[in-house]
C-alpha cells in the first residue's frame, strides 16, 4: 500500500485483520488517530494507532509494530490504551480515535 493510503483503507484493513490480531497479538481494540484519521497524511505520514492488549507484554506490543509495517509499508506508532505513563495523552487522542 503506498501513498494513496486513506485512513478508510487502514480502518478496513485492521477490521479484517481484527481476529489474527487478538489471536496473535493481544489486540483487544485497535483504532486509527492522527493524520491518516482526519484524512490528511502527507507522503511521509506515519499511522498513528491506539490499541488495547490483554496484557500489557512487550512482546506482543513489538510484534504488532513489526508485522503492521510490513502490511503497510509505512512506519507504525502505537500509543497503548491504559498506559498510566501518559493518561492526559491518551484522553486527548481517545476524543479522535476511530475504532475498527
Amino acid at each position: 500500500m503506498g501513498a494513496q493510503l486513506t485512513g478508510t483503507d487502514i480502518i478496513a484493513l485492521l477490521r479484517a485483520e481484527k481476529p489474527y490480531l487478538n489471536e496473535k497479538f493481544g489486540v483487544v481494540n485497535i483504532g486509527l488517530f492522527g493524520s491518516f484519521a482526519r484524512e490528511s497524511p502527507n507522503d511521509d505520514s506515519d499511522i498513528d494507532l491506539m490499541v488495547e492488549l490483554k496484557e500489557p507484554r512487550f512482546d506482543w506490543l513489538a510484534g504488532l509494530q513489526i508485522y503492521l509495517e510490513n502490511k503497510f509499508d509505512r512506519k507504525i506508532e502505537i500509543v497503548r490504551k491504559g498506559n498510566s505513563l501518559n493518561t492526559r495523552f491518551t484522553r486527548r487522542i481517545e476524543k479522535d480515535v476511530i475504532y475498527a
